[in-house]
């Protein structure tokens, strides 16, 4: 066969090869950087502290057991993305999506996330220790035995969501709707409710607390409190 022509048609089938490969996995070998696209990219067990993922996406990503602190996910996506055990302690989740995330165990201690979509998320036993969260929406969520500890909350809706065991002792909570919310043994020592909504009776007789937990108008402490070591 004539050079020309084998030269031909081997640049011919690389370029059909590069029209048809999915841009998803297309974009799993880029380098961090904003706006870039690692949606369905496995990037476990990876130390990508301190990046700048301002606009990014993670739609469907693996980042399970890999390392995030510090790390600008400010208008990123990652819708679905599973962060199990993974860390991002001090990171910054403002105006993010992390709808149907999963992080088990995740850390997310001293981070700030503000403006952020949270719902049908599953983050069980997970780490929001001292962290800033602001106008969230995290209902219809799996939170059982998170930890808040130290956490300020302001404008965060939990609405149909499992908090069982999960610990805001020491929180402070600030226009936090409880609505519907399953609070089984969930720990409200040492903490001011009176700012949080929709908290009922039944809710608080399944709930932790203690003679410093301050509860909104209307509502006693149950005979209950405190709840047994």
């Amino acid at each position: 066969m004539d050079r020309k022509i084998l030269a031909s048609l081997i640049f011919g089938i690389g370029l059909v090869t590069l029209v048809f490969l999915p841009a998803a996995e297309a974009g799993c070998t880029d380098k961090r950087a904003p706006g870039m696209d690692w949606s369905g990219c496995k990037k476990t067990n990876k130390m990508l502290d301190d990046s700048q993922f301002m606009g990014s996406r993670f739609d469907g990503a693996n980042l399970a057991d890999s390392t995030l602190d510090g790390s600008n996910f400010n208008g990123a996506s990652l819708v679905k993305a599973d962060m199990t055990r993974s860390s991002a302690t001090n990171g910054q989740f403002i105006d993010a999506n992390l709808s149907k995330a999963v992080g088990y165990r995740a850390h997310f201690e001293r981070a700030t996330l503000r403006d952020t979509d949270m719902s049908k998320s599953e983050f069980s036993r997970a780490y929001f220790d001292g962290a800033v969260i602001e106008n969230v929406d995290w209902d219809k969520s799996e939170l059982g035995r998170a930890s808040f500890t130290g956490a300020r909350l302001k404008n965060v809706s939990f609405h149909f969501s499992n908090l069982s065991r999960a610990s805001f002792t020491g929180s402070r909570l600030n226009q936090v709707d409880f609505a519907n919310a399953y609070l089984y043994l969930t720990r409200f020592e040492n903490v001011d409710l009176d700012g949080a909504l929709n908290l009922t009776r039944a809710q608080l007789e399944i709930a932790c607390g203690n003679d410093k937990t301050r509860l909104p108008a209307g509502l006693s402490a149950p005979s209950s409190w405190p709840c047994a070591e």
